[in-house]
């Protein structure tokens, strides 16, 4: 004999609908984790000259436009790819296309024009919880003795690999920067991680 669902137990009732909550939790979750990343335009800049790859390329800027559709956030519009015309001594050097690894990352995957080096990443990058937000990491890593010892009077980091996105931010745990001395020459790339407040430098990514 058939019976309703009206008819069932209440515990029976629970458990299914426990069931049927968690199997759309799971998801959702999965959905958000499949999502392509995406960086918002006014963004793609800066991340893709103060990267390592623009260090080698001894990059001084960058102008880009986003591929393909468009998302928004509260900077503005997002992509998950840019075309940019790289600038060295504020003059055009090439054209290349970089996709986007994270809110604060970019990967270029082609090249064309001019003598730009091919990026050939910047290799591992280690695992942690993301606790800290880019400029928590330019402030620590302003102040280690690190940057004192080398004389580094500023720096600028974005995020990279795992991160945990909110609403208005993105927290990392590894960090690349670039540094630059008084003068404002701009000096080596590294790779910093968060080790609670302060940043613990792992690794040169480009001199």
């Amino acid at each position: 004999m058939s019976t309703s669902w009206q008819s069932l137990p209440s515990r029976r009732r629970l458990v299914s609908a426990l069931v049927l909550g968690a199997i759309s939790l799971v998801s959702a979750t999965v959905a958000w984790a499949a999502a392509p990343a995406r960086m918002a335009d006014e963004t793609s800049y800066d991340v893709l000259t103060y990267s390592a790859w623009g260090r080698q390329n001894s990059l001084s800027g960058a102008e880009c436009t986003g591929l393909g559709p468009a998302g928004h956030v509260l900077l503005g519009a997002t992509h998950g790819s840019f075309r940019c015309t790289a600038q060295v001594g504020e003059v055009p050097a090439g054209t290349v296309a970089a996709r986007v690894l994270g809110p604060e990352s970019l990967r270029v995957t082609s090249v064309s024009g001019g003598k730009l080096k091919p990026d050939t990443g910047i290799g591992a990058v280690p695992g942690g919880a993301p606790t800290m937000q880019s400029f928590e990491a330019v402030t620590a890593l302003q102040k280690a003795s690190w940057a004192k010892a080398r004389h580094v009077a500023r720096v600028l980091c974005y995020g990279t690999g795992s991160y945990r996105a909110t609403s208005t931010s993105a927290y990392f745990h590894a960090f690349s920067c670039a540094t630059f001395d008084s003068r404002g020459t701009r000096g080596a790339q590294v790779l910093v991680v968060a080790a609670g407040k302060t940043v613990r430098v792992v690794r040169t990514l480009a001199k």
